[in-house]
């Protein structure tokens, strides 16, 4: 149906207002021209009303100053019309002379001489009869001259007003809402357009653009909000796609190594037995590893869509960092570097501890990652009025500037831009400060490195209290 497109409804609306400003305004014509008609027939009425009393006056001073019969039918006597009549009424109601002819019967004598003996005069209108009665007197002798006038002339022009207001409103709302319907299609052509160019975007081509005609108009700023969520999705689908590539290639390593260690050993019935011990240690190296990559993939993944649970708890910062730091003294024991951790008493915040542990685990591994033997990695949390400090810091070589900010990237490994790792700890997949940057802002904070230079490195975590 119309009615279903924007056009149509459009058209609908449009032809709906006109139709009410139309129909008003014929309506309001209408009445001011009846009223001005009704006031036309109204001055008609006493301008005639005014002539007989002079002519009247006139006849009787010329009849030695009576008022009769005679003189009055010989004034009313050039008035005989068809639509018209005058007549000349005594105070008692009694018809002294009369215009009235034919069978219009204009007058309702009667009627006319009951409101003449009750003294009532003015306006009257009965059976679409107007008259004006006016008492007058003349020669010495009061009476009332009645002027009425049929209202079928005035009808009649009323009624053609009416039938021709009846035909030309529906014409011109025909029109209108032809005129409106093609004015709305030619606008809205642009929007279909868009519409059907963006139905022809698909996954394949979405450099494809929308074409901006005026900028600066409405549509023009429609078609540039769509090429910015175009590129927005365009960018979205390429962070897909490296995503998943990266995501590949980090799981590839592991799986490989597994599968190479199952062939070796497999490949003889009889094996010494530490020669399988070796094989497995190695195996569960690279499950290890794959576990890990595979939670950090599925915590983004979740992260992303805005479905991770964050539980809010109060707990103490301190303790949490302290446990932390005790978790990994075994794996800084392993690495021959020295991890020292320093906290104020008494650092009580509000929300997930489970998150804020895992935080600062990828915080000081990356930190032993990076560190040569015998160097130290050092671990402090300060307050202050309006939030804790966690400050990570390790010796080794510097990021390099370029990449201090690209570090905290999906998949940007910190040991390809240090040019440091260690083979006890593997190659990071690069999730673990993405992750690290991700829970700090959950929490209301943020994650930056301070510094990378010669002297060291440090991470400093700003949690508000």
């Amino acid at each position: 149906m119309i009615v279903q497109s924007i056009r149509g409804r459009l058209t609908a609306w449009y032809t709906l207002v006109l139709g009410i400003v139309l129909v008003a305004t014929g309506w309001f014509t209408y009445a001011l021209i009846r009223a001005q008609v009704r006031r036309d027939t109204d001055a008609a009425l006493a301008s005639t009303t005014r002539e007989v009393i002079r002519a009247l006056v006139d006849e009787s001073a010329e009849n030695h100053d009576t008022l009769d019969a005679e003189p009055a039918s010989v004034v009313l006597s050039p008035l005989r019309e068809k639509t018209r009549a005058v007549a000349v009424f005594t105070s008692d109601g009694r018809l002294l002379a009369s215009s009235d002819v034919g069978d219009a019967h204009v007058l309702d004598v009667a009627h006319i001489g009951q409101r003449v003996q009750r003294g009532r005069a003015g306006y009257d209108t009965r059976h679409r009869v107007r008259a004006l009665l006016t008492p007058a007197v003349i020669a010495g002798t009061r009476a009332t001259i009645v002027v009425a006038q049929t209202l079928t002339v005035q009808d009649a022009l009323l009624a053609d007003l009416r039938r021709a207001m009846m035909l030309a409103i529906p014409l011109a709302l025909l029109v209108a809402s032809l005129g409106g319907y093609l004015l709305a299609r030619k606008s809205l052509a642009p929007v279909a357009a868009m519409g059907r160019k963006a139905a022809a975007i698909g996954a394949s081509d979405l450099a494809e653009r929308i074409d901006v005609a005026n900028p600066h108009d409405e549509l023009g700023e429609l078609a540039t909000t769509l090429n910015g969520l175009l590129a927005r999705v365009e960018e979205a689908f390429a962070s897909q796609r490296r995503f998943m590539a990266d995501a590949s290639h980090e799981l590839r390593t592991p799986v490989a190594i597994l599968q190479g260690e199952i062939d070796v050993a497999l490949a003889r019935e009889l094996r010494d037995p530490a020669d399988y011990r070796e094989s497995l240690a190695i195996m569960r190296k690279s499950v290890r590893r794959l576990a890990r990559i595979v939670g950090d993939l599925f915590l983004i993944a979740r992260s992303d869509a805005g479905e991770f649970p964050v539980q809010r708890e109060r707990f103490y910062l301190d303790e949490v960092v302290a446990q932390t730091v005790h978790s990994f003294r075994t794996l800084a024991a392993e690495r021959s570097v020295v991890l020292r951790e320093e906290h104020e008493p008494e650092l009580p915040i509000e929300g997930d501890s489970d998150l804020v542990q895992r935080m600062l685990g990828n915080l000081i591994e990356n930190a032993i990652r990076h560190t040569p033997a015998d160097a130290t990695v050092f671990v402090r949390t300060t307050a202050s009025d309006a939030r804790y400090t966690i400050e990570v810091c390790n010796d080794g070589a510097p990021i390099p500037p370029a990449m201090h900010e690209a570090i905290f990237a999906r998949f940007v490994r910190v040991d390809a831009a240090r040019g440091a790792s260690h083979p006890s700890l593997g190659s990071g997949a690069g999730l673990g400060l993405p992750i690290a940057r991700w829970i700090a802002e959950t929490h209301g904070g943020t994650l930056r490195l301070e510094r990378s230079d010669a002297s060291g490195t440090r991470f400093v975590v700003a949690l508000p209290r």
